[in-house]
């Protein structure tokens, strides 16, 4: 059982993932997404989030109805005649807080509530077992194995890794972090409705931890 997270650790890791500090306005937060436990680097959409907790819209977490939603501008009528067939059915479950229907037009109000820039999976030793859980992760953001134990006798699991686009960062305690391979640069990451599903589903383990203030974790 690995040891209580250390969050000065944890923001080491992740700097030196990221080449330097975080971003303005990302923040950490250690959940359990895709079954994973996980330290994430979260962008919150603010304006999103308040809409949603003002209006008591909850996560959006039908992949065909963010299929959907992702072939209309966002905030622009657009006239439901035109709609294709397939279209009209990706959207038949939209919640009506996402999608205003007037008069035969429609006007996507739904985008994502975060981005995900970072997974950090940690683990005491470096095996295919973490790799596979820090893989979860792997379509849709920048993933790393972060190693606190011993690196003796991890080679080829660091190679596999790099041949994945997963990272591995080796920081054991009292020790600087090291980069052992560097993940999938950020800039290969397109949007599509699974990364869009996946950002939903962390924002729904947020709902469920009562609270953001709870769970976001100071970055300096």
């Amino acid at each position: 059982m690995l040891p209580k997270l250390d969050l000065d650790a944890a923001r080491q890791v992740c700097e030196v993932v990221s080449g330097g500090p975080l971003s303005p306005g990302s923040s950490m937060v250690e959940v359990r997404a895709r079954g994973v436990q996980a330290v994430l680097v979260v962008r919150l959409n603010t304006n999103e989030v308040e809409r949603r907790q003002r209006e008591g819209a909850d996560a959006v977490l039908d992949m065909a109805v963010l299929d959907g939603l992702m072939q209309l501008p966002v905030g622009s009528p657009v006239p439901s005649m035109t709609l294709t067939s397939k279209e009209r059915r990706l959207l038949r479950g939209c919640p009506a807080d996402a999608l205003e229907q007037t008069d035969g037009q429609l006007v996507r109000r739904l985008v994502r509530p975060l981005e995900v820039d970072l997974a950090v999976v940690r683990v005491s030793r470096l095996t295919a077992g973490g790799l596979s859980r820090a893989g979860r992760f792997g379509p849709y953001t920048q993933s790393v194995v972060w190693l606190d134990g011993p690196a003796e006798g991890a080679e080829l699991v660091v190679m596999e890794a790099g041949m994945y686009g997963l990272g591995v960062v080796h920081a054991p305690a009292d020790e600087a972090p090291f980069v052992c391979v560097a993940p999938r640069p950020a800039s290969r990451f397109v949007p599509t409705s699974a990364g869009w599903l996946f950002a939903e589903q962390v924002y729904a383990e947020l709902q469920d931890a009562e609270g953001f203030n709870r769970v976001l974790l100071p970055t300096s």
